[in-house]
């Protein structure tokens, strides 16, 4: 049987390091028979990013474009192939190496009551936030669920090829598009991200609050999708500043810490699937465990969690513009 064609999209924008790793270690760790690449860049001022784009050889669509970031989200859903989507930012490098990709198809296949699946690890906090029994602070959530769906009430489930889905307490699918894989039809289904008259604050939010809008358009669609998770995750953000920043560049500034993996081309170890421990007490493999890093320690707060990715602006650079 021939497997579907999946699209792999990596949005990029001035963070050379990071596009470098994620890229070299998608390419190292994905073993799938049929995929299309795209690099969308955002028309980055870093020295050396665009000729290392022009030079990855075995990326398909390349194109270098000022556009805002829902905007690079939609072009890319209109001009990929693929039956499934992979929407990807260049800080979250792939950290397992093994045929997980064609699992995963093949357990979607089996499942269209799949919206998106989540390939990151997330912190330990998070899991138990998502897949532990239901508290009081969940009764809210749940009623509204119950007068939305009815009958068709989301709850969570595990499914073949090692899926986890989080049942009324997510969306549907990944509303922000990055990082998750997703089927191609149902971006369409949903309709294009906003990318005009936001309300969000453009230098947290780079999408301009077309996450939110996203979010209010799934719940009002009908649909029954449920977003999914690894039990065993396959790709890390890349957090290398010790505040949780992620270099991220607004306005020509560019906001926390800034360098290079210690270790060559990757920021974390590269891990073979096979050896990647089972899971215990029903949770995935939290990030805080199983993640690796090369040549500096994750930021930890005071009870071992790592630090929620986020803006941090008390450390400013200029990017240094092209020549």
């Amino acid at each position: 049987m021939k497997t579907p064609l999946v699209t792999l999209a990596f949005l990029s924008w001035n963070r050379l390091h990071y596009l470098r790793a994620t890229l070299e270690s998608a390419r190292h760790c994905i073993d799938y028979p049929d995929l299309e690449w795209i690099v969308s860049d955002n028309d980055s001022a870093e020295p050396g990013l665009r000729e290392y784009i022009e030079g990855c050889g075995w990326v398909g669509e390349k194109w270098f474009r000022k556009q805002p970031h829902a905007a690079a989200m939609n072009e890319i859903v209109s001009r990929a192939k693929g039956e499934y989507l992979l929407l990807w930012p260049e800080d979250v490098q792939f950290v397992v190496r093994g045929d997980w990709m064609k699992r995963i198809i093949m357990a979607m296949e089996r499942s269209p009551e799949v919206g998106s699946v989540g390939l990151n690890f997330l912190r330990r906090k998070t899991y138990r936030r998502l897949l532990s029994r239901p508290g009081l602070a969940d009764l809210v959530p749940a009623l509204a669920e119950l007068r939305r769906r009815g009958r068709f009430f989301r709850m969570p489930r595990m499914l073949e090829g090692g899926l986890m889905t989080a049942g009324w307490r997510l969306p549907g699918v990944v509303c922000s598009g990055i990082p998750s894989l997703t089927r191609r039809s149902y971006w369409q289904k949903l309709g294009p991200w906003k990318t005009k008259s936001g309300t969000g604050n453009n230098i947290i939010d780079s999408s301009l609050g077309a996450e939110d809008d996203m979010i209010v358009r799934f719940q009002r669609s009908g649909c029954h999708w449920q977003q999914a998770m690894l039990m065993k995750p396959v790709a890390a953000d890349i957090i290398n500043d010790d505040t949780g920043c992620k270099a991220k560049v607004r306005a020509g500034v560019r906001y926390g810490k800034y360098q290079p993996p210690a270790g060559g081309d990757y920021y974390y170890e590269i891990m073979e699937e096979a050896g990647l421990p089972d899971c215990k007490k029903g949770l995935p493999l939290c990030f805080e465990d199983h993640v690796k890093p090369i040549g500096f320690k994750l930021p930890l707060d005071g009870h071992g969690d790592l630090l929620k990715a986020s803006f941090n602006d008390t450390q400013r650079q200029p990017v240094e513009v092209q020549e």
